[in-house]
């Protein structure tokens, strides 16, 4: 059985990374670029839970890189913890791209 990792975790409430879209784009990118197994992943809520990172209605992106992280941070907020992680159940359970921008109803 593998050995939890030591990851680095990006952590916000929930909208705050995914809300615009951007960070699904940045992530079918880098799993385009780097393969499907690259590791980084979206944990939704679910996933946050299931894998006791958090509370309740956050959302996470957990790298091996903390490079990745770290712009990620700069870019969209939250806060960074790092957190010991099974890699084999992230890419099993975490394959799911971020959800999409939120419908906008921009109409009068």
């Amino acid at each position: 059985m593998p050995e939890p990792k030591a990851l680095h975790v990006l952590i916000a409430p929930l909208g705050q990374l995914s809300g615009n879209g951007q960070l699904r784009e940045t992530v079918r990118e880098r799993r385009k670029r780097n393969g499907d197994d690259v590791p980084f992943w979206y944990l939704s809520p679910e996933l946050v839970k299931r894998f006791n990172i958090s509370g309740n209605d956050v959302e996470a992106v957990v790298a091996l890189d903390l490079t990745a992280i770290n712009w990620l941070r700069l870019r969209f907020g939250g806060e960074y913890m790092t957190a010991q992680l099974d890699v084999d159940e992230l890419l099993d359970q975490a394959k799911g791209l971020p959800p999409g921008p939120a419908e906008r109803d921009i109409s009068d």
